[in-house]
């Protein structure tokens, strides 16, 4: 069963499962998931804990996870066994073993599962599906600006915190992609200005900036027609000494898979279909598919050149300033036409 973090406790409520699984590459949120999952298996009497880091799925003994699934702890608590798997890749030997259990969870073992981001279509592996249809399974994933507004707007009230509209807007532009930035804040100022209305100014005084940007972010900026909030999550993974090279190789495997939704759209499949097979996320499907029926093909077969372009040129193959070529390519990626012309073709 897949939930969602504001449905979490609900799911609790009901019971406790076999097994869960949190993913993603959101730490604030996949820590307070793992830990309200904790707390409930506690108060059902599950006390006893084992912890298992799995650094590389090859050369971890998988064994060793059977064997604790089979052995009461040793005074006989029931138990939740943890188990990090950071790549969120179990391996060959990984996934049978994930497999096996779920389709033989022990009756006195929670399985608490926690994953970086998985790569590709997880979701479709069998041992992805073992662990849904055991227990519960939920990915989390860093909150888009208005998601982070409402998000912040809601820990303020919970920390009896009244805030001014402008220093709720101030407040996401400082810590926009890093909730644990983001709870660190707004504790300071339920200490600080207890009994007081924040506004800009006292945000100003005491809020640092530590806003972290991602290249999905980037992504979504473009796909969404912020031009600029795209050129200022360029600039923010720039100086954060992201990789020109691994932004481009990003932006170009969006293009391909637009692309690859549209022709298999012209094959006669529907939106919803093409895009699954094509590997576009499902928290990214509304956005791409509002995009492809907002802009013709030929934007995309350009915007497809011109990542062809930046492949080239992040290889020492054409000439040209990469982060300037990427400033431009993304300015024309959030545009709703696609100008002739390119940075080089001006110089």
């Amino acid at each position: 069963m897949n939930v969602y973090p504001d449905t979490l406790p609900k799911a609790l409520a009901k019971g406790i499962a076999p097994v869960y699984m949190i993913s993603g590459e959101e730490p604030l949120q996949l820590m307070e998931a793992a830990d309200q999952i904790r707390a409930a298996c506690r108060e059902a009497g599950f006390t006893g804990t084992e912890r298992y880091q799995v650094d590389n799925a090859r050369s971890f003994d998988w064994q060793s996870l059977a064997m604790s699934g089979n052995t009461m702890s040793l005074f006989g608590d029931k138990k939740i066994v943890g188990l990090h798997i950071p790549s969120g890749k179990p391996g060959t030997e990984g996934a049978k073993a994930l497999k096996n259990w779920c389709e033989s969870p022990p009756e006195d073992t929670v399985l608490l599962i926690t994953t970086g981001r998985p790569e590709g279509r997880f979701q479709t592996s069998a041992w992805f599906k073992a662990i849904d249809k055991a227990g519960v399974t939920m990915q989390v994933w860093p909150l888009s600006p208005a998601k982070t507004r409402s998000w912040i707007e809601h820990r303020l009230r919970a920390c009896g915190v009244q805030a001014e509209a402008t220093a709720v807007e101030l407040l996401v532009e400082r810590v926009e992609g890093n909730l644990l930035a983001a709870k660190q804040e707004i504790e300071k100022l339920a200490i600080l200005y207890a009994d007081q209305k924040v506004g800009p100014q006292q945000v100003l005084a005491s809020v640092t900036d530590s806003s972290r940007y991602t290249i999905i972010d980037l992504i979504d900026a473009a796909l969404g027609s912020e031009t600029t909030r795209a050129i200022k999550v360029l600039n923010g993974l720039r100086s954060a000494g992201d990789s020109p090279v691994l932004i481009c190789w990003h932006l170009g495997s969006e293009v391909r898979k637009i692309n690859s939704v549209l022709s298999k759209i012209d094959q006669g499949e529907n939106p919803s279909q093409a895009m699954f097979k094509s590997g576009v996320w499902k928290n990214k499907q509304p956005l791409v598919g509002k995009i492809i029926r907002e802009r013709k093909r030929l934007f995309w077969l350009r915007a497809s050149a011109d990542c062809s372009y930046l492949d080239l040129l992040s290889k020492g193959m054409a000439h040209g300033d990469l982060w300037t070529e990427i400033a431009g390519f993304v300015t024309r990626l959030s545009g709703s036409r696609w100008p002739l012309m390119r940075v080089s073709d001006i110089n």
